[in-house]
């Protein structure tokens, strides 16, 4: 199987830095391109409906500025790690629940590797508490699948 385009999906916290230079290891090896993607949640905004105060379409504007600078954030502290190593980066943001997100790009672009950040869920409550979005993702991809921990 040859290794052309590589989906790295990035959020920014410490999990995904070893994928992401798993990611950048692969591209470098295989002279593959890297689609760094960071999925806008917006989770957050739902409490935003529950809010029957005043100012709260200034709180619902605060959270999607919020959330897209720490996407840009994201997205350009990868893209400065791959391009130190000669790696080409595109970068892309998509807003819905991220393992939709995930699962449709995978679709839409065909990557022939998809790495994701992953950690060590302990103990019972860590699991239960956990989103565990990279089985989800596992579950119903289609795709080869790394996970990185």
């Amino acid at each position: 199987m040859k290794i052309r385009k590589i989906l790295l999906c990035t959020d920014g916290e410490e999990q995904t830095a070893k994928a992401e230079d798993f990611a950048v290891g692969i591209a470098r090896s295989t002279g593959a391109i890297i689609c760094s993607l960071y999925v806008i949640n917006p989770f957050l905004k739902k409490f935003a409906t529950e809010i029957y105060a005043v100012g709260r379409d200034e709180y619902r504007d605060y959270i999607d500025k919020t959330l897209h600078e720490e996407g840009n954030k994201a997205l350009k502290e990868f893209g400065d790690k791959a391009c130190d190593q000669k790696v080409k980066v595109i970068k892309k943001m998509r807003y819905g629940s991220p393992e939709e997100e995930i699962l449709q790009e995978m679709e839409d672009e065909g990557y022939d590797l998809v790495v994701i950040g992953s950690r060590l869920l302990a103990d019972w409550r860590s699991r239960f508490e956990s989103y565990n979005l990279p089985e989800k993702v596992f579950k119903k991809a289609g795709r080869s699948v790394v996970f990185v921990r």
